[in-house]
This record gives C-alpha cells, structure tokens and sequence, in this order.
C-alpha cells in the first residue's frame, strides 16, 4: 500500500511539474522579423533580422539596435522619442537614415504593403518584413 502511495505522489508531482513547466515557457521569443533600411538613392543601408517577444514592439525593437531621432513640437530633430500625446511618434532618423520632414520622410512597409499607420501603432507578427524607405515628399522615389 506505501509503494503505491509513494508512487501515485511520485506520478502527481511530475505531471504537475510538467503542466508547470508547459504553463511558464521560459523561452521569450514569439518570432522574428526582418528590418530593411533604404536611403534616398534606393540603396540598402541595412537588412538585419531580430528576435521579439510578446512584450516588444516594432518601436522598442527600433529603439534596441538603431540610434533614432524622432520630431520635437516644432518638427525639428529630436533625440526624445518619448511619446506625445496626441498621436504617434514621427521618426526622422533610424542609424544613417535620416529626413527632414520638410523635403523627406521615412514611409514605412509592412509586408511589402505601405503602412497607414505610425510607429506606434503598427503590431509584429513572426516572420514580418518592415521596409524603411527615404522619400521625398511629393516626389517619385
């Protein structure tokens, strides 16, 4: 009877630390996607691959691996990327991509898609490709 005792405990505390174990993934990665950088003349400055988890985002991620400058009230260069509040950040420079917002922006795509919407506002998913293109506003590039 105690052998059948000490094994049914036995059997319940490896079940249970298995479910545990399942419940609490220690393992933070959800996936990765593929940031692509493109300058004004349409080179490719940078094409990297990152590892998210479910806590990042596309900013967070930008934030992590590219020195940015995002606008200030007046639209000027700004090294504070703290979020406004009313709408979302405005990137004008990720690394060696940078604008003016006057002349250029940085477009963003998302899966070859043009994005509608800002920084903030746009979800990851695993395998995502987001494009960070110079264009000149109102022109053809």
């Amino acid at each position: 009877m105690k052998k059948v005792l000490i094994s049914i405990v036995a059997l319940g505390l490896i079940v249970s630390s298995f479910l545990a174990l399942s419940y609490f993934d220690f393992s933070d990665i959800e996936g990765t996607i593929t940031i692509t950088l493109i300058d004004e003349i349409g080179d490719t400055i940078s094409s990297k691959n990152y590892e998210f988890d479910s806590e990042d985002n596309l900013f967070d991620i930008l934030e992590e691996n590219y020195e940015l400058g995002c606008t200030d009230s007046g639209y000027r260069l700004s090294t504070d990327c703290e979020p406004k509040l009313v709408g979302s950040r405005v990137l004008l420079k990720i690394g060696d991509l940078e604008t003016d917002w006057i002349n250029s922006y940085i477009a963003i795509y998302e899966n070859g898609e043009y994005s509608m919407l800002g920084i903030d506002n746009i979800s990851i998913n695993d395998e995502d490709v987001f494009i960070f293109e110079y264009k000149l506003v109102g022109g053809d590039n």
